[in-house]
């Protein structure tokens, strides 16, 4: 068996469709075809049941794929343990929320850049549950997102947090307090993500489990910036973390969410029981470490 042929039979099993197989392999069809024709003779067996209008997995194809996995984990692991011999080189590929992305991962990445400037880094942005499933598959080395869940197939660690923060309108009478409670809420219009995203959970654990004086929702937008745009032009008000907001947006009224729960965290999330690409070890230690820590390190 050679490992490139388990690779796209691996592709070709995750999305049970050879045409997809090829985009996510970066081969022509024909290859990906030819490939797991050649993979069948080798093991003598058939590994997919292409009679019906779908593919699927035949018994064998089942049994193959988890030592596929297992394979090309080791040969991912293997290069990762052979990449960490430089010191400033190797490969590291991170997945983000998109605001993160956007307001919060610029500068960690050119630290480790400066670290580490031979390093090939890959950034990918989705969401929470796509992010987190990437991982465990081994698609991703880490991922970022905010106050994430505990799970047994990962490990994880706080590098920062983000203060939770109410906008409204510019001329909406909130302008005038510090800070905005439960109490304030009564009445109000807000805008939330939908059920099911990471922010409404920020939004149902900060508002609604903990305020007897709901809010009413009157609109589920998929950004956060839709939703500070429809703010911006007087539709209701929202919560969210204020590194979300656009700074110095004189259409909104940004104030301090004070309650039980106050700010969000940010999580990155690897593999546990796996070889730690050495870019990634350097990345962590990069965030862990104070701003000038980090850049003395690159004159060592």
């Amino acid at each position: 068996m050679q490992l490139r042929h388990l690779r796209t039979f691996a592709a070709v099993a995750s999305t049970l469709s050879f045409t997809r197989a090829a985009e996510k392999v970066h081969l022509a069809q024909s290859s990906v075809t030819e490939q797991i024709q050649s993979l069948e003779t080798d093991l003598g067996t058939t590994l997919f049941d292409r009679s019906g209008r779908k593919l699927k997995l035949t018994e064998a194809g089942h049994r193959l794929l988890d030592y596929a996995d297992r394979l090309l984990e080791l040969d991912r692991e293997a290069r990762h343990a052979v990449a960490g011999i430089s010191t400033t080189g190797g490969e590291f590929s991170l997945g983000a929320l998109e605001t993160l992305s956007a307001q919060w991962l610029s500068a960690p990445l050119e630290r480790l850049r400066q670290v580490r400037p031979g390093v090939t880094l890959k950034v990918e942005v989705a969401g929470t549950g796509d992010l987190l499933a990437r991982v465990r598959r081994g698609d991703l080395d880490a991922c970022v997102v905010f106050d994430a869940e505990p799970d047994p197939s990962l490990a994880s660690t706080v590098v920062d947090t983000s203060e939770l923060v109410v906008i409204a309108p510019a001329q909406h009478p909130w302008k005038r307090q510090r800070t905005i409670t439960a109490a304030d809420l009564k009445g109000e219009r807000f805008l939330v993500t939908a059920k099911g995203c990471i922010y409404r959970r920020l939004f149902d654990q900060a508002v609604l489990n903990q305020s007897e004086v709901a809010p009413d929702i009157v609109g589920e937008f998929e950004s956060l910036a839709a939703i500070c745009a429809m703010v911006a032009q007087g539709a209701g008000c929202a919560l969210m973390p204020r590194i979300a907001v656009p700074l110095r947006d004189k259409r909104l009224t940004v104030r301090p969410w004070h309650g039980d729960k106050q700010s969000a965290a940010i999580h990155v999330m690897w593999r546990r029981h796996t070889v730690m690409p050495p870019a990634l070890r350097t990345f962590l230690d990069v965030l862990n470490a104070p701003s000038h820590e980090a850049m003395a390190a690159v004159d060592m």
